[in-house]
């Protein structure tokens, strides 16, 4: 049974828990799943899930609906996308809540979160309406070419669990605003805020069709969407695993592929920080959405003089955090979205101390709270004394740990941040900027924050390099994953001569 405030919630969002398709609510083929809150583990939802018939069908909507939508005026398509740009903010605390729910992040998290998928349909409407294409010179005289960007055709987009909401939003608004339909497989873990996005996209005026949401285990998503030669463009954020079994399963028809992949970011601390900014903002960045975040601060490091300092300054302010229920006034970190990310932190941790870190503060203020006890919390730790070699270093953590790395020098510390096969993003934090600037531009990372640590906007591309990933989101590029280039070399205007 759906516990009252989720199944009030989905009410006032026009939600159904169901498959999206063609503008209509339908039954999965694969059975259905159970989603949990993760904060207490509590079921709030049976979702259908789609199998490969679904996805034949959703498909076939999608092409159908693509003959028309391609053909629709970039204004007209951006005025849609606007229009959800504004329901998204009219409906914001429910979006929220309701994200909080399911996905386990403090409220004013899921708030910025719907702030910033509105901000991708509002970017995305006002680029569908700029021209695309230009005149290039002909080498023949009363020629010339016509270089246009044309929409590729069926989009199929595969989305994660950590931002259900702003991760959909980035790659439905782009495909949309280029001229194709998209067929969106949403994490099985958080399918709910992505049916209530669907619904938005309806009631905006987009077509049935256009959207076609099927909530689907990622084995069946995946191999229904690299299948079928129909689909494009294939746009996925996951893990680099995850990635390149997408990108071998898709050679078969060698679509278009954006993705967005796996991160260990460094964040240098150079030895003139303002080490009060960067321990405020390191709190920040390292616990959004309890770390489990692709580009979060993976690798700290530090000049050795400076650590001590530095752990002065971190541990008050972690101490003063509040773990618990996301809807609770106050609360700051929220659970993991499941007990097997719990263990998998807790055996890097564990690793790690046995290898020979210390831990330096542990936040466990969640405890004693009975209504908790069912869910996936994992208490935030500081770590000292990393080395490069541990797992907690080398591989991506996905939870609130910080992890501390000395380093002797500047150029040790560039070095030591370039070797890892992610490329996703990274952090430096200085107050000589012709220095800070520097390390930036030697660091191997798709994304760099001088003194910023959320720098991500809709206005500007993101993308990963190296093993990170292929392709943009966002700005001017984002909408150019979903396009071919086509071009037309054609005879030039000119009026005819006068007659003789």
């Amino acid at each position: 049974m759906m516990p009252d405030a989720a199944q009030s919630l989905l009410s006032k969002l026009g939600v159904r828990p169901g498959l999206s398709m063609d503008g209509h609510w339908r039954e999965g083929e694969a059975g259905s799943v159970a989603v949990r809150n993760p904060c207490t583990g509590a079921e709030i939802a049976r979702v259908p899930l789609a199998g490969a018939g679904d996805f034949r069908l959703a498909i076939d909507g999608a092409q159908l609906a693509f003959g028309h939508w391609r053909k629709e005026p970039g204004a007209s398509r951006g005025d849609v996308l606007k229009r959800a740009a504004a329901l998204l903010g009219s409906r914001r605390l429910e979006l929220a809540e309701l994200l909080t729910i399911e996905q386990g992040k403090p409220l004013a998290q899921a708030l910025a979160e719907v702030d910033y998928a509105a901000s991708f349909f509002q970017w995305f409407g006002e680029e569908a309406r700029r021209p695309r294409g230009r005149l290039h010179p002909h080498p023949m005289r009363g020629r010339e070419y016509l270089v246009r960007l044309v929409p590729a055709g069926v989009a199929g987009l595969v989305t994660p669990w950590n931002f259900p909401l702003a991760q959909g939003a980035k790659k439905i608004a782009a495909s949309l605003a280029a001229g194709c339909t998209a067929v969106w497989k949403p994490s099985e873990l958080t399918p709910l805020i992505a049916l209530a996005l669907g619904s938005v996209l309806q009631e905006a005026g987009l077509p049935g069709g256009a959207l076609q949401v099927l909530p689907a285990l990622g084995a069946t998503g995946g191999e229904a969407l690299t299948s079928d030669a129909r689909v494009r463009v294939l746009s996925l954020t996951g893990s680099t695993r995850t990635g390149r079994t997408l990108m071998q399963c898709a050679a078969r028809h060698l679509p278009r592929l954006s993705l967005e992949l796996g991160g260990n970011a460094p964040f240098v601390v150079l030895p003139d920080a303002n080490l009060d900014q960067v321990a405020a903002d390191l709190v920040k960045l390292k616990l959004l959405c309890s770390g489990q975040v692709c580009v979060t601060a993976n690798r700290v490091f530090v000049p050795e003089p400076l650590e001590a300092a530095l752990i002065d300054r971190l541990v008050p302010l972690w101490r003063g955090l509040r773990v618990g229920d996301g809807l609770t006034e106050g609360v700051d970190v929220g659970p993991l979205i499941h007990g097997e990310a719990c263990r998998r932190v807790g055996g890097l941790v564990e690793s790690a101390l046995a290898a020979g870190a210390e831990s330096v503060s542990e936040n466990r203020s969640h405890e004693g709270d009975p209504a908790l006890r069912g869910g996936s919390f994992f208490a935030p730790r500081i770590l000292r004394g990393v080395r490069d070699e541990m797992a907690l270093a080398s591989e991506e953590i996905f939870g609130p740990v910080l992890a501390l790395l000395s380093y002797a020098d500047i150029p040790e510390a560039v070095r030591r941040a370039n070797a890892t096969a992610a490329g996703l993003a990274a952090y430096v934090y200085g107050t000589d900027l012709s220095l800070a600037n520097a390390v930036a531009d030697e660091l191997e990372a798709g994304i760099v924050g001088v003194n910023e640590w959320r720098p991500l906007r809709a206005e500007i591309p993101f993308g990963g390099v190296k093993s990170s990933g292929l392709g943009w989101e966002g700005g001017e590029e984002g909408l150019r994953e979903f396009c071919e280039l086509k071009v037309v070399a054609t005879p030039s205007p000119s009026i005819p001569a006068a007659p003789k």
